[in-house]
């Protein structure tokens, strides 16, 4: 029986110090109906563990990472989380996103939105603060949510 409690306390102190290591991002989205002059808008919300990835992804544009993503994800497979988030809304769209975990390794993140029009179409953002991503007419903004 003491090793049978003793099993359980270790088990209940290794789930603990799990759920300590990650944290979970509230996203809401806005998409308005004449979102990308009324077509479909793919948006990528990219986790980021690597420092020098990060600086490089927030100098590249929606186009150049929507053409390249497949290539950096081989480069860098250790360093970005994709599977945060990749999703195509329509204009108008009521959207739900569930809760999105965040690893306690990630240094941030950001979202790429395809538009159609001319522009860098990307947000930087500190993945421990929810938010609300409002895709526009031409182009896309996030907000912090407040408490």
């Amino acid at each position: 029986m003491k090793y049978v409690l003793l099993g359980f306390l270790l088990f209940a102190n290794v789930a603990a110090y799990q759920n300590c290591d990650t944290s979970k991002l509230e996203v809401k989205v806005y998409v308005s109906p004449t979102a990308n002059k009324n077509n479909p808008v793919a948006v990528d919300l990219v986790l980021v563990r690597d420092k020098k990835l990060l600086q490089e992804l927030m100098k590249m544009s929606a186009r150049e990472w929507f053409e390249g993503r497949h290539q950096i994800q081989l480069d860098y497979p250790k360093e970005t989380d994709l599977a945060a988030g990749t999703w195509e809304w329509v204009p108008g769209q009521a959207v739900e996103v569930e809760r999105i975990v965040v690893r306690r390794e990630i240094v941030g993140g950001v979202i790429f939105a395809n538009y159609f029009t001319q522009g860098p179409h990307r947000v930087i953002l500190d993945a421990r603060k929810n938010i609300l991503i409002k895709l526009g007419e031409d182009d896309i903004t996030v907000e912090v949510l407040k408490k």
